[in-house]
């Protein structure tokens, strides 16, 4: 059987059990633990790396494989390495920030090895499309004496995924695979294999006086030996290759494997007879590989996205052997050090490139770094005008920023956390001040109240309360911290898609058990804490200043069901409260300081829209003359 790989247009020879698809390089992931007989796998929630996730909860649901969705990704290493130390395959999937979380156990378990194969996939997002940084997580390599592969295609994915299996049990060692959201989120043809069985974690943990050792420094040696060996190896060795090796150039351009595709492109499209070394063993570098082909050159030009590691590494190597080249990095070829590189970003640099090394006049100007969303902004007719991101129409978190802005002043300080109650920062609900990292609302307000005289108010959401925010209010607690903290809860992680949290319901995740938050809460130690429903805003109000009165820690627990996964389980949420015209009074409390989208002035009136009104009916009690009426109470 043959197929047509769409990149070459040449035959692909597909086998028995075999099938050619495009797949997004998310989903060769996922084929790539499934080939690679993959047990048992976690993760918690995390854009761009979400999709591979909801592939193997759904693959969980059908029995073929173990997943879930972990506490946090320290926990969700944890978990995989055990199962590692067990002789199971085990993979952790999070995104790059998530690596923060889970270095900890990362950098411990390193010095053990695993006995099953272990990767831990890694996506970073340049450019910060879903995310509060940028970080590049080629630099996890040599600080964590862990192994690094970063592929370009999606066959290189899923190919990546199979083979990074076979050499973590060959050397006992975890390996990162490294993703970013280019190659996470293109598509290209991947011949695969159909993977039905059921795919088993049944492991047997044989103990070793190593995992006991406290001195462990009697094992950083061993880590550098197996690196020295890992370098060596054919296999690592081939996944860098040396493109175009027949150009008749004394030029040589460098590159990694996310920007492989797009640092070829722009060669072709300055029709650039000039080979380029794609380098995806990003770590670790095997230096005479490195060296024999860069004695072939006499010009070297490096393009990387975000920091300069390539640059750095090499020209050590170049120095180390004393190579007579002349190297141009991302200072002489005008590439930026943040945000994505897309081929508009790389048209000075392919100018320069293609230009005479030898005029240094050239590579001496300084241009500004061009904007890798240039082609968007700088039009002038926009298809789709510019807003800022909002909550959506019918949030319920929309009820309890509005509480909480009724409740405090303009001068009291109000952390918030990484969730959509992220975007009650955003004008015009305009509640929070500051935002941090997961977690850090509670922590950051602890260090607000020791050293500002003024109210502190953290808001959390569920997921990210059980991620990270329990040990800062334990904290809170041991040392009567004078915060008020407001835990948002929709029972799921809505800004990743309805990823379900441990305070989720049985119709959101049947396999688990629920927790209460009010009893983890009081659990703690917290002696004033109330829950209630968004609805009842003037209650709530009344109850939040109570809280904020109290001596020492308060929480109050605002319950709401998110709008997006009523939609999914019915779309009869009732009909559109109206404004009765003759009780209201045009205060504006409603579309001004409630600011719901779906509530508008219209001739001269104040009105809503029928069409976008998801008939939450907080508006119900926001309205101070009691002039919104409610129609038809809505279906949850």
């Amino acid at each position: 059987m043959k197929a047509v790989d769409s990149k070459t247009d040449k035959d692909v020879v597909v086998g028995e059990g075999e099938e050619v698809q495009l797949l997004m390089g998310n989903r060769a992931v996922v084929q790539g633990l499934l080939e690679a007989k993959v047990g048992l796998t976690t993760a918690y929630p995390g854009t761009p790396s979400t999709e591979i996730q909801m592939q193997l909860y759904k693959l969980h649901k059908k029995g073929q494989l173990y997943f879930e969705f972990s506490v946090n990704e320290k926990v969700a290493l944890e978990i995989a390495g055990a199962a590692a130390l067990s002789g199971v395959r085990s993979a952790v999937i999070m995104k790059h920030v998530g690596l923060n979380v889970a270095s900890d156990p990362l950098m411990a378990l390193a010095y053990f090895g695993v006995q099953g194969g272990m990767v831990v996939v890694v996506v970073d997002d340049p450019g910060c499309l879903s995310s509060q940084n940028e970080q590049d997580s080629r630099f996890w390599g040599k600080f964590s004496h862990l192994p690094i592969l970063e592929p370009s295609t999606s066959q290189e994915v899923k190919d990546t995924i199979v083979k990074a299996f076979e050499l973590s049990e060959k050397y006992n060692t975890i390996f990162l695979v490294r993703l970013t959201n280019a190659t996470s989120l293109n598509t290209s043809a991947v011949k695969m294999k159909v993977v039905e069985e059921k795919l088993t974690k049944d492991g047997d943990f044989f103990k070793d006086i190593r995992y006991a050792l406290p001195a462990r420094y009697v094992l950083h040696k061993g880590l550098h030996a197996n690196l020295d060996q890992i370098k060596e190896d054919e296999d690592i060795k081939a996944f860098n290759v040396l493109k175009f090796e027949d150009s008749i150039s004394d030029k040589l351009i460098i590159t990694h494997g996310a920007i492989y595709s797009i640092v070829e492109y722009m060669r072709n499209l300055n029709k650039l007879d000039i080979p380029i070394l794609k380098i995806n063993a990003i770590y670790p570098l095997n230096e005479k590989q490195i060296v024999e082909i860069l004695k072939k050159y006499k010009y070297i030009y490096f393009v990387e996205e975000l920091e300069s590691y390539l640059e750095s590494n090499i020209l050590s190597i170049i120095g180390k052997y004393n190579l007579n080249v002349k190297v141009f990095g991302k200072e002489e070829l005008a590439v930026p050090e943040e945000n994505r590189i897309l081929p508009d970003v790389l048209t000075e640099a392919f100018k320069r490139i293609a230009t005479d090394p030898t005029n240094e006049e050239v590579f001496k100007v300084k241009i500004p770094a061009p904007s890798a969303y240039a082609h968007v902004f700088g039009r002038e007719d926009q298809l789709i005008p510019r807003t800022l991101p909002r909550l959506c129409d019918g949030c319920c978190h929309r009820g309890a920023f509005y509480t909480i802005k009724r409740a405090t002043k303009k001068t009291d300080i109000i952390p918030s956390d990484i969730g959509c109650y992220a975007l009650g920062q955003v004008y015009p609900v305009d509640v929070g001040d500051f935002w941090l990292c997961m977690g850090a609302s509670i922590g950051t307000a602890i260090g607000f109240s020791l050293t500002n005289d003024k109210p502190v108010v953290a808001i959390i959401g569920d997921g990210t309360f059980f991620h990270a925010g329990i040990p800062p209010l334990i904290d809170a607690v041991l040392y009567n911290h004078n915060i008020t903290v407001a835990i948002l809860n929709n029972s799921l992680t809505a800004m990743t898609g309805g990823q379900p949290t441990p305070s989720s319901d049985e119709k959101i995740a049947k396999e688990q058990k629920q927790l209460d938050i009010e009893k983890v809460v009081r659990g703690i130690g917290v002696e004033w804490v109330k829950s209630v429903r968004v609805e009842d805003v003037t209650e709530n109000t009344k109850l939040f200043r109570e809280a904020m009165a109290h001596e020492g820690p308060s929480v109050m627990i605002f319950n709401g069901e998110c709008i997006v996964e009523l939609y999914k389980h019915s779309l009869d949420l009732g009909e559109a409260p109206y404004v009765d015209e003759e009780l209201c009074n045009m205060c504006g409390t409603c579309f001004i300081e409630f600011s719901c989208p779906s509530i508008i002035k219209k001739d001269g009136k104040i009105a809503i829209r029928e069409d976008t009104c998801t008939a939450c009916n907080i508006c119900v009690g926001v309205c101070p003359q009691a002039a919104i009426i409610p129609r038809k109470k809505k279906k949850v």
